[in-house]
């Protein structure tokens, strides 16, 4: 009879540590998969902004052609914090390499700006630079915070061009089948062409940036003054 009740004494300990291992299991389960649920409520969600709403991007090149002005201007109120990270090709004894640069920048006002260096600096004794050669452009991304966790990101591409390319080929942007052929004053000037956050093309240049558009492709872009390469191309 001992033996009996020893027996089920033992099977009823095993079960006991069953279910334990069970609910403590199934709870940890729940609290994970919780907590994810929450996680990614928050990563994900997206501020949105009408083409009114959206700041305008300009990336102007210094007249060195090392550095690029970066301003963003009519931002949103509730906008407390931009991310912005410049990827561009350049080259290295003619190998093609990826370059970056970027920061972060709190929202004051309604516009910031930041000077981009195509490049590397050392300050240890007195500012050294090495520039980067052979750009033809890549992509600005910018991340738009505000304070109660929503993001908006945007992807800009654009193209790093010299007077001479502009003579011999034009501003192209092939990612969005983009060609605006031009003849142009200037000898030694830059210039960049960008996919604007607000619906526009807009082209920037070291100089004035004065000649003559001849032709848009596709012709769903246009502009209103065809005497200046610089400005912006509006969408239709």
């Amino acid at each position: 009879m001992k033996n009996k009740n020893t027996i089920y004494f033992i099977i009823g300990a095993i079960i006991l540590i069953i279910v334990m291992i069970i609910t403590i299991v199934v709870g940890k389960n729940k609290k994970t998969t919780t907590s994810s649920n929450t996680t990614e409520t928050k990563t994900t969600e997206e501020l949105s902004l009408s083409d009114e709403e959206k700041p305008y991007i300009s990336l102007v090149p210094q007249a060195d052609g090392h550095r690029l002005n970066l301003k963003i201007s009519d931002i949103p109120k509730n906008i407390s914090e931009i991310e912005y990270d410049l990827i561009y090709t350049a080259k290295d004894e003619n190998i093609e390499i990826e370059k970056g640069v970027g920061g972060t920048a709190k929202i004051e006002g309604n516009s910031i700006e930041r000077e981009l260096l195509l490049g590397t600096e050392s300050c240890t004794n007195g500012c050294k630079y090495k520039y980067d050669e052979g750009i033809t452009g890549g992509t600005l991304t910018l991340s738009f915070m505000t304070a109660d966790g929503q993001s908006a990101l945007y992807e800009a591409p654009f193209v790093f061009l010299t007077s001479t390319d502009i003579k011999t080929k034009g501003l192209s942007l092939e990612t969005e089948n983009l060609l605006i052929k031009a003849t142009i004053s200037s000898k030694n000037d830059y210039f960049v062409l960008i996919k604007n956050f607000k619906p526009v093309y807009s082209v920037f240049s070291s100089g004035n940036g004065s000649g003559k558009v001849s032709s848009i492709t596709p012709s769903t872009i246009t502009k209103e003054n065809n005497s200046l390469i610089t400005g912006d191309y509006l969408i239709n």
